[in-house]
């Protein structure tokens, strides 16, 4: 059994998700055991578990595992199952329903929308107002756990419970001797027995190390873990108490400069798993590159260095019929990726207005959900440039396959890259490339002048060129879109998963041993 440790699991998903369930409906589809693993509380998880495409026995949360509410059948709650005083006063405000006593508030039953009246939580007040806590309903129907607040109407306490109305968890936040703010987590009769816990991270240690020792979700077979989230796990997993062999995944470069592998400073998401690099059973790269950088920096120390790209291309996918490329929308122009400083959308519209001049009825569409407000940044850069007409911020999607199918070519002017799951999925798609040769992926998934052009980072000009270039010959771009199709085979499932089973013959190996 592979545990794939993440912190949590959202609807807007990073491709680090992405390459989770890729890999998980791999594992699957070769009969391995495997699972997805978060530690994060969220109320809607298991709607959004669904909405992924992932079966629920494949994935376990630490919350729903100390709450009991990992399988439960869902009972939606809805507006109308509140029972309330009859003699309140009820207005409806939006996806709110508000009821009030005597010109008071009293309690607002906030519901999914004004559509849906699926109940997310209820807002209890007291006769001066004040709010008193927070009930939240899991979306399966239950209530999961309330937020209790102070004079300060901040949180004091949040108790979690099953869904049968027992106290599972209570966490509480104080002040150390600093000032600085404690998370305390308290967990009640387990097993016979309380225990407490200082912070989030022992907290998920005794997690991990309470999951590995359970047959009824692992199994009687050795137990590894794979770290996809290193920064928030690493801590945990290397002082668990049980030892099982654990690898860090790399997800990105692992350093700050590509221009110096062997001394640069280390990315922060791998910074602490690297000073602690002998705790680890091995080291999972994305690419062959990245797999010979990571050997020359720390091959000395005896950790094996092993590399699995990320994206998987299904079988259904390979064996899809083509879109005739005519059919694809003419000089439609895509960027799939975060909107974030680092994959540099700010160049591609930058290069925009040399692009319309050659080709006035190009668009570009810049799908992804925004970091850091990076899209507020772009829009104002669109306005600008007088773009408004033709470049477009579409937000997340998570049908990806459609802008694939539509569009005539991909562009992605980043910085740096781990694999670049977006290109993959585009070369799946018939859809030629136009990306920077970063470390690491471009250059390991586009065949420069078959399936795309490989750009110089930070060349503004050079970017609009190779984009100019293929939007003013379809003939080349159909060729490249066929192309594409038969070199995305590179990362079907036979050769992924043929690289995973070195890891996995690893684990059975030191199981065996122990």
């Amino acid at each position: 059994m592979l545990l794939f440790v993440n912190d949590g699991m959202q609807i807007n998903k990073s491709g680090i998700e992405f390459a989770q369930i890729q890999r998980l409906n791999l594992f699957k589809q070769y009969h391995e055991p495997a699972m997805i693993v978060t530690r994060q509380y969220s109320n809607e998880l298991h709607y959004i578990i669904q909405e992924s495409g992932i079966d629920e026995k494949h994935f376990v949360n630490m919350f729903d595992y100390f709450q009991h509410a990992r399988l439960v059948d869902a009972h939606p709650v809805v507006a109308d199952d509140i029972q309330v005083n009859p003699n309140w006063q009820k207005k409806i405000d939006g996806q709110n329903i508000v009821y009030s006593q005597d010109g008071s508030i009293v309690l607002i039953v906030r519901c999914k929308s004004k559509d849906d009246p699926t109940v997310l939580n209820l807002q209890t007040f007291d006769h001066f107002g004040k709010l008193l806590k927070i009930t939240w309903y899991d979306t399966r129907g239950f209530v999961s756990v309330e937020h209790l607040f102070d004079w300060k109407n901040k949180v004091e306490a949040e108790n979690y419970f099953t869904p049968d109305g027992r106290l599972a968890i209570q966490k509480t936040t104080l002040l150390n001797k600093q000032g600085a703010k404690v998370e305390n987590y308290h967990l009640f009769d387990y097993k016979g027995a309380d225990y407490q816990f200082t912070g989030l991270d022992e907290f998920t240690r005794f997690f991990l190390d309470e999951l590995v020792a359970d047959k009824a979700i692992c199994g009687d077979g050795p137990v590894g873990i794979i770290v996809d989230r290193n920064f928030e796990n690493a801590w945990s997993v290397l002082h668990m108490h049980t030892r099982v062999p654990r690898y860090m995944q790399l997800h990105s470069i692992q350093v700050n400069d590509a221009s110096d592998i062997m001394n640069s400073t280390f990315n922060y998401n791998y910074e602490w798993g690297f000073h602690h690099l002998t705790d680890w059973d091995g080291i999972i790269a994305l690419t062959p590159q990245q797999e010979v950088d990571v050997r020359l920096r720390f091959g000395k120390y005896g950790v094996p260095i092993f590399h699995v790209p990320s994206a998987v291309v299904s079988d259904e996918q390979i064996n899809a019929p083509h879109v005739p490329f005519a059919n694809r929308k003419k000089h439609k122009v895509v960027v799939v990726a975060r909107l974030s400083p680092e994959k540099q959308q700010e160049h591609i519209i930058a290069a925009w207005p040399q692009i319309l001049k050659a080709v006035p009825d190009a668009t570009l569409d810049l799908w992804g959900y925004a970091n850091d407000a990076y899209d507020v940044k772009l829009r104002k850069q669109i306005k600008k440039l007088g773009l408004e007409d033709s470049v477009s911020l579409k937000g997340f999607t998570s049908n990806i396959a459609k802008v694939d199918d539509e569009a005539q070519l991909m562009v992605l002017p980043t910085s740096s890259e781990g694999l670049a799951i977006a290109l993959v999925e585009a070369e799946a798609h018939g859809l030629p490339m136009v990306a920077n040769d970063v470390k690491y992926g471009p250059g390991d998934i586009i065949i420069d002048g078959r399936d795309g052009l490989l750009t110089k980072n930070g060349d503004i000009d050079g970017l609009a060129t190779a984009v100019i270039k293929l939007l003013t010959d379809e003939k080349k771009l159909a060729e490249m879109s066929k192309n594409a199709y038969e070199d995305s085979k590179r990362y079907s499932g036979p050769v992924v998963m043929k690289l995973w089973q070195k890891i996995i013959d690893d684990v059975k190996d030191k199981g065996a041993n122990k």
